[in-house]
This record gives structure tokens, C-alpha cells and sequence, in this order.
């Protein structure tokens, strides 16, 4: 590159290089692209550099390019990336699978699990003919599968129903732990969920992670992944809740404000 004027040096003027985002063609000593200003020479130590950024920073990278949701599998966790941020799926080779919808970001109902492009999986709604509880509902209108809560307090558990309305499985707690065990009905462990408070900045909000043990599971796929939301709403936290005095305030000295 000229340290002059910044252009780079080539040998052939008259050499082609195509734009990767809008794929014209310009000469191969420009830099940008005058159409849609995207880099024409993408600097590989620049991409790790701002990659490692990312992950370093709690994000997290979009899946594979032609990959469906969670088309490896049905393993994943929910979780907030930031206190005020909303929830995401991330799948088990750490990418990001889905985005949740919900209003102010709250893992209360109605919500939206959405691809990365917006495209929307299923919906999540509370099931009118029970209390506590939820259904999944495909973009068509037809139901994926139920979750209604039951137990106490200290026990609660999740019956799993699939698009027929039939019992299929149970979402049990594993005493003295923070984890539950699908069980089939009728049969031995499906699957593992389980929970984890994470704290960040003074925030604390609790992560849900579904690990299966069986190849075969008497849900749609989509079906597993709203369990894994359902738990999060029925037996989690809607909202972080914060465990101090906000920093920012004690900084500048501003009152709290609940």
C-alpha cells in the first residue's frame, strides 16, 4: 500500500476483483466497493481479530450458512448474553441457532422463537384450557406440543403433551439439585434439563440447557426446543433481578430506581 496516497499496489491496473456482497465487478486497487461500500480485500487477521472480539465479549457467532435450526440437534441452552439483552438459543457447537421475542424481553408469554433472518419457528402462548400453562404453536397455527405445570413449590414439574394433546413425557426435578429429568410416560429417561444462575454486573438470571440421553424422543423436534422455553417460563426468572445497587447510580450518585 502507498503510504502516500493508501492505495494498494498492484502489479496488473488492469486486474478485476468482485465485490463479495453486491458482486461487481471494480478494479483491483480500490478499496471499497462504490456501490454498496462493502471492502473489496477482506484481511484475514482482521476477520480473527474482530471474531476473537466477539466471542471475548460474550456473543456469539450466527450457525453455518445453509444449516437449519438446530439441525444437528435438539441440545441446547436459553440464556441472556447481557443483563438487558433478550434470550437466545444457542446450539451445542456453540453457535447461535434462534432468537426469542417477547415484550421487553421477558420470557413471559406471548413469545416468538425466531430464526436468525427473523423467520418464525414457533410461537409461544399461554394454553387456555389449564392454568400454567403453555403451548407451542407453528407458524401455520397448528399446535407442536403442551407444557403444564403441576408439583409444589419446592417439586414442580412440567407434563409434556405432543401435537395430538397426548401425554408423552414429564419434566421431573432431581432432588437437591438444579437439574430434572425428562421421563417418558410410561418409560425411563428421555432427557436432561437442567438450570444455572448466571451473574453479570451485579444481575443474576438463570440459563436452561436440554441435553437428550435417547436418540428417540416422542416430540417434534421444535417440540423439545419449546420445552426448554417453557421451563424457563414456567419455573424461571421472567426478568434478571438484580443483586445490589445499580453501579451506574452509585457513580453519578443518582437515586435507584426499581
Amino acid at each position: 500500500m502507498c503510504t502516500a496516497c493508501l492505495v494498494d499496489l498492484v502489479d496488473d491496473l488492469a486486474e478485476k476483483v468482485r465485490c463479495g456482497h453486491c458482486e461487481r465487478e471494480w478494479s483491483a486497487w480500490m478499496q471499497s466497493c462504490p456501490n454498496c461500500l462493502g471492502e473489496l480485500h477482506h484481511d484475514p487477521a482482521r476477520v480473527a481479530e474482530g471474531l476473537a472480539h466477539l466471542i471475548g465479549s460474550g456473543m456469539h457467532l450466527p450457525r453455518p450458512d445453509g444449516r437449519l435450526p438446530f439441525e444437528s440437534s435438539a441440545d441446547c441452552t436459553l440464556k441472556r448474553v447481557a443483563p438487558r439483552s433478550g434470550l437466545i438459543f444457542i446450539g451445542t457447537e456453540g453457535f447461535l441457532e434462534a432468537t426469542v421475542k417477547s415484550r421487553d424481553g421477558a420470557a413471559r408469554p406471548p413469545m416468538s422463537c425466531q430464526d436468525i433472518d427473523g423467520t418464525v419457528l414457533f410461537g409461544m402462548s399461554r394454553y387456555e384450557a389449564a392454568a400454567h400453562a403453555l403451548v407451542a404453536v407453528a407458524p401455520d397455527g397448528a399446535p407442536i406440543a403442551t407444557y403444564l405445570r403441576g408439583g409444589g413449590a419446592l417439586d414442580p414439574t412440567i407434563d409434556i403433551r405432543d401435537e395430538t394433546s397426548a401425554p408423552v413425557a414429564r419434566l421431573i426435578p432431581t432432588p437437591g439439585t438444579t437439574e430434572f429429568n425428562v421421563v417418558e410416560t410410561g418409560g425411563g429417561v428421555l432427557a436432561l434439563c437442567s438450570s444455572v444462575d448466571d451473574e453479570s454486573d451485579l444481575w443474576v438470571d438463570d440459563h436452561w440447557s436440554l441435553q437428550h440421553t435417547t436418540d428417540r424422543l416422542p416430540l417434534q423436534r421444535l417440540g423439545a426446543i419449546g420445552l426448554v422455553l417453557a421451563a424457563k417460563a414456567l419455573l424461571g426468572r421472567a426478568n434478571p433481578e438484580r443483586r445490589g445497587p445499580d453501579p451506574r447510580a452509585m457513580a453519578y450518585g443518582f437515586p435507584e430506581v426499581e
